[in-house]
This record gives structure tokens, C-alpha cells and sequence, in this order.
């Protein structure tokens, strides 16, 4: 009977310890870390400090972004290929273009910054055209509107606050546009410098330019 028993004992030992060590083996190993979820698994994503800057710029016409259907910035046109017919320019795209074709009163543009005009005239290609400065991401840019009534042109030296109305769109078709549809031709240089092209010839020297969509 005593033999017995210490068999049964021996066997219960041996139990416990196979599943002590199947435990160790086998099964998961945990820590005292926090448990693992899904969000563990979600990659990195880049500090997004630099949007957050350039998103809080005004639209420099309404419902810009919208509007930009036919030309954006970059698009390689000719008199043969562009999305606007007739056409008389050749190269690529500096700035983005927003359509106002529909527009039945006047189109008002914006300060997309607080600025200072550095340039205001009438000029081939455009009509009236400005140039405001202003600073972006702690860097002076100058950016560009292009097709505005001359009329309503601002002077050089008049300051700006972001959100303020400066101009007036001009007539599609008539001086006030140099011939061209009713839109705002809108470009963002890199620097500060006074450069009104709307084409370049060379894919490269757009990197003269900033792509506005870019920035909303």
C-alpha cells in the first residue's frame, strides 16, 4: 500500500513538471511591458510641423484649389497639346491656374501672407499683374498674380494682411487679361527675386518655383 502511494506521488511529480516545462518550452513569453495593439503596428509617420505652417495661408481666390482643372503647375503646353485652345505659349507651367470662365460678378484676390508689393504693372501675356512678398516657413518668397483688372492694381510698398482683398480678376478676352480666359495665374517663387514668367522652357528651371497646390 505504502509503495503504492509513493508511485502515485512520483507520477504526480512528474506530471507537474512536464507542464512546467511545456510552459517555459513552448508558450508565449511575456514581460512587464505595456500589451502590444494594433496601433504598434501603424508606420512612422513624418513631422507634420512643415503643413501645418503652409496650410494656414489664406486661398489667394476663392475656392482656389477647386479650380485649378485645366493648367496646375508644371504641365508642359503647346499650341498643339494644351487644355486651352487657342493657345500661344509653349514650356512649362510656373504657377496654377484657377477658372473663372463662370463667374458672373466680380472675382476678388487675396493676400495668401502678410506682404508688401514689390512689383504692380501692366505687362504682355498677363495684363495686370503684382508681385507680393512675403515670408513662408521662416523664408522670404515673392508670389505672383497674374491676369488681374489694371485698374485695381495696388501700388509697390503697399502692405497687406493675410486674408485681405488687394484685386479685382480682370475681363476674360479683353486688355484687361492681355487676351486671355478669366483666371488667376498664381505662382510662388523660391526666393524674392522679380521674375513674372509663366512658362520656362527647361523642366529644370521649374525648380525656381513652388508648386501652390502644394501648400494647401
Amino acid at each position: 500500500m505504502k509503495r503504492n502511494k509513493s508511485i502515485f506521488l512520483v507520477l504526480i511529480y512528474l506530471i507537474i513538471g512536464g507542464l512546467i516545462f511545456f510552459k517555459f518550452q513552448f508558450l508565449p513569453k511575456t514581460n512587464n511591458s505595456e500589451p502590444i495593439t494594433q496601433t504598434d503596428f501603424q508606420p512612422t509617420l513624418p513631422d507634420s510641423t512643415e503643413s501645418l505652417k503652409t496650410s494656414s495661408l489664406a486661398e489667394p481666390v476663392a475656392n482656389f484649389k477647386a479650380r485649378v482643372t485645366k493648367k496646375p503647375f508644371g504641365i508642359y503646353s503647346t499650341p498643339q497639346n494644351s487644355p486651352i485652345q487657342p493657345e500661344r505659349f509653349t514650356g512649362y507651367h510656373t504657377g496654377a491656374d484657377a477658372e473663372y470662365e463662370d463667374a458672373k460678378t466680380d472675382v476678388p484676390v487675396f493676400a495668401v501672407n502678410d506682404g508688401k508689393i514689390t512689383f504692380s504693372q501692366y505687362a504682355s501675356g498677363y495684363g495686370g499683374v503684382f508681385i507680393l512678398e512675403t515670408e513662408m516657413n521662416e523664408k522670404k518668397h515673392s508670389v505672383l498674380y497674374g491676369h488681374i483688372r489694371p485698374a485695381s492694381l495696388p501700388r509697390v510698398g503697399t502692405t497687406f494682411s493675410k486674408g485681405q482683398q488687394i484685386a479685382l480678376l480682370g475681363t476674360g478676352y479683353s486688355n484687361e487679361t492681355n487676351g486671355e480666359r478669366r483666371h488667376l495665374h498664381f505662382a510662388i517663387l523660391t526666393d524674392t527675386r522679380l521674375d513674372i514668367k509663366g512658362y520656362v522652357s527647361k523642366k529644370a528651371d521649374l525648380s525656381g518655383w513652388i508648386n501652390p497646390l502644394s501648400l494647401y
